[in-house]
């Protein structure tokens, strides 16, 4: 528990600067006015939304899981939302490993392998992100400083897709590569080496199918524009007459600041991020505060609610899962499906 604990010190300390810096530049009376003036009326169907999109993400998942296991959407998603809870109440990507967690818990799937399909899609929504980044900055003739942005980003998931991809394909000349980094490591800490290595690549052995390939880059676009579309209702909520452009660099520029996971669900990056962009298209500074604040309350309140059930629902406790991400695992025995060819 004590590193638990060490872990969320560190996600606040990053985040109350950051806070701190928006209030300051924000006047507090208008942002409690336009928080007072939204129409709330409009939020349900944007968690509805939310989650129904979530679901995208465990049809993802099983695309990326099939050549280590099948398992049905419907047994994943309880898994995606607990990934999001432990995301959005840890810094450092925690919910990852709870994810491999229970998955190896369920299914048999070594948490090196599951590790491998989540880097995948972590690429993945980092491509689409900074693709929504460029339909922006198209629409609307932005200035050279998200150009730069926009290319940094590109570079950054292209060249990690590209190297992905390369690893997926070939996959015994990616293991020599690695095996020239693992023969300088001491001598207790090669086999451990190696069994990850090998355990992350096959979880990356989905992109050796051009369908499934296919498949998944289809979920990941539908994902993030039904993510849009809920920036959108409830920017619609404060009564901000913006186009869709607009929102789709707000996804893409609140969003790929989890691409750094520091603070907890992106807390102190996200509204800023936020908020700052909104002023770029010339919005309030109040209204695009209280939207900010808003709109990650509701993420964030949606994750930990559907988090909990989702605990619940595959019988696990809190406890159980806080033990996972501080203490470590022990050492596991080679998985079944992982050890499959």
């Amino acid at each position: 528990m004590r590193q638990m604990w060490r872990r969320t010190a560190l996600g606040v300390f990053v985040a109350v600067p950051v806070l701190v810096f928006i209030f300051f530049r924000t006047d507090g009376t208008e942002t409690i006015e336009a928080l007072g003036d939204a129409n709330y009326a409009l939020i349900p169907p944007a968690v509805t939304l939310l989650i129904a999109a979530i679901w995208l993400q465990a049809v993802r998942w099983r695309y990326l899981l099939r050549p280590l296991v099948d398992v049905s959407p419907a047994r994943l998603y309880p898994l995606v939302f607990i990934g999001h809870l432990g995301n959005s109440v840890l810094p450092l990507r925690a919910g990852d490993v709870l994810r491999a967690f229970v998955l190896r818990r369920r299914e048999g799937i070594s948490r090196a392998a599951t590790l491998g399909t989540l880097a995948v899609e972590h690429i993945l929504d980092g491509v689409m992100l900074v693709g929504l980044l460029l339909i922006f900055i198209a629409a609307a003739n932005a200035g050279e400083g998200l150009w730069e942005l926009a290319l940094v980003s590109g570079i950054i998931f292209g060249g990690a897709s590209g190297a992905l991809i390369a690893a997926a394909v070939w996959q015994e000349g990616s293991m020599r590569v690695a095996e020239v980094g693992i023969s300088r490591l001491p001598d207790h800490w090669r086999d451990d080496g190696r069994r990850w290595i090998s355990s992350f690549l096959a979880g990356t052995r989905a992109l050796r199918s051009v369908e499934v390939a296919v498949i998944v880059f289809a979920t990941t676009i539908c994902f993030w524009l039904m993510v849009s579309a809920v920036y959108l209702i409830v920017g619609e909520a404060f009564h901000i007459d913006e186009g869709v452009d607009t929102y789709l660099l707000v996804t893409a520029a609140a969003n790929l600041a989890f691409s750094v996971p520091l603070t907890q669900g992106g807390l102190g990056s996200f509204e800023f991020l936020v908020r700052q962009t909104l002023i770029f298209a010339e919005v309030d500074a109040a209204v695009a505060t209280a939207y900010a604040l808003a709109l990650h309350a509701l993420i964030i309140g949606s994750m930990v609610c559907a988090g909990l059930i989702s605990l619940w629902m595959v019988g696990l406790s809190v406890r159980e899962i806080s033990d996972e991400v501080t203490a470590g695992e022990e050492e596991e025995p080679e998985a079944k499906a992982s050890a499959r060819r």
